[in-house]
């Protein structure tokens, strides 16, 4: 399942807490956002540091710590997927009802879906897809998954020079 970001910081400088790179993402939805109103909310955050991942992973029965040192990453990873034959579709279906024209492009816009991850040695991989947070206000593109995987290799390569 797609998550929505609600925090996004991706830098070649770290942050005031170390971060070079730290992402929240809750679960998609009207409920799940009055969750994170309430500060009940599930949610998955990836902590980039100098020389170490933490991926975290919470839910409402649970939560789930992973820290990695940075010399036991083997890779990183980005993609997106575009829904273009879904909303073609229901273009096509609802067409008939003119609704179609406006509902179609609504779900390419609204599920647009990128995702970035990390493997271990060890095999594991972590990582989250996410999409477009309208409640939020953001919107994160190709660009900026990227840019994240970039500052990764980065700090992967000044470790082993």
């Amino acid at each position: 399942m797609a998550l929505v970001i609600k925090k996004w910081y991706a830098a070649n400088t770290a942050n005031e807490k170390g971060n070079y790179v730290h992402l929240v993402g809750r679960e998609a939805g009207l409920f799940a956002w009055i969750l994170s109103v309430l500060r009940l909310d599930p949610t998955t955050e990836i902590e980039i540091k100098n020389d170490l991942l933490v991926f975290t992973s919470s839910s409402l029965s649970g939560h789930t710590t992973r820290v990695i040192p940075m010399r036991s990453l083997t890779s990183a990873f980005y993609g997106y997927e575009k829904p273009w034959k879904e909303a073609i579709l229901i273009t096509v279906l609802l067409a008939p009802f003119v609704i179609g024209f406006v509902i179609g492009p609504l779900y390419y816009f609204l599920n647009k879906t990128l995702a970035i991850g990390v493997v271990e040695g060890s095999g594991w991989t972590g990582g989250f897809a996410f999409k477009r947070s309208v409640i939020e206000g953001q919107n994160i593109d190709e660009k900026q998954a990227q840019k994240v995987i970039e500052i990764v290799r980065d700090i992967i390569e000044r470790k082993t020079t």
